[in-house]
């Protein structure tokens, strides 16, 4: 895995036609984005690149982007491929306010023929109030990993987009239960971690959330 750095050109790095975007806030990263980063790797013939989020339209963030950037290089670091160009980008931190997924993606499409964007099923579910969701699926492929036994939020996505549902894959990926909320809400409450984060960023996970009411910034 490779690390970039600032807004760089690409050519030199495309090794294929088409990109994944693993984009994610990390706060924290845990062990169900590996294996959810792990089946992709797999599955599509595609650089990768995996994108900490700075300032995403729909949540806030109370841990800073140079801290999250750092558990995710330390998360990823082990990923090693032949045939693929695999990369973590600090992209988002040179974006000033909000940014949104369809400005991502204008931007590797100036360096590849496809994109594809890997999000989960939530996200789906939540499709309309993506901004400019319509122009985004238009753009880019949504590669959409399950989060719920029952599918009902894949079934909601389809309602939403109608004919362009064409432009999502449902992947057939393991249900991965584990989510970021719920560690921090372990931390809080004193709870163990062990097994659902990397180790070597265990610790520092736990001083950061520890003391850290949900929502309170540092």
């Amino acid at each position: 895995m490779e690390i970039l750095y600032g807004l760089r050109e690409l050519n030199s790095l495309s090794k294929n036609d088409a990109a994944v975007i693993f984009g994610s806030s990390f706060n924290p990263p845990h062990l169900g984005h590996l294996v959810i980063f792990n089946y992709a790797v797999n599955y599509f013939d595609a650089d990768f690149y995996i994108l900490p989020t700075n300032n995403p339209p729909h949540k806030a963030i109370n841990v800073p982007f140079e801290k999250r950037f750092e558990w995710a290089v330390r998360t990823f670091q082990d990923f090693k491929s032949q045939d693929k160009g695999i990369y973590i980008t600090d992209l988002e931190k040179h974006i000033e306010g909000v940014n949104y997924a369809i400005y991502n993606v204008d931007y590797f499409l100036k360096y590849y023929k496809s994109v594809i964007l890997l999000v989960g099923e939530d996200a789906l579910g939540n499709i309309e109030k993506w901004f400019k969701y319509e122009e985004l699926l238009r753009k880019a492929t949504l590669a959409v990993y399950p989060r719920t036994r029952d599918g009902k939020l894949y079934k909601r996505g389809r309602d939403v987009l109608g004919e362009l549902y064409y432009r999502v894959l449902e992947l057939d990926f393991p249900i991965i239960e584990i989510s970021s909320s719920e560690i921090r809400r372990f931390v809080r409450e004193g709870k163990s971690i062990t097994g659902l984060v990397p180790s070597e960023i265990e610790d520092d996970i736990i001083q950061t959330y520890q003391y850290l009411e949900e929502g309170e910034r540092w």
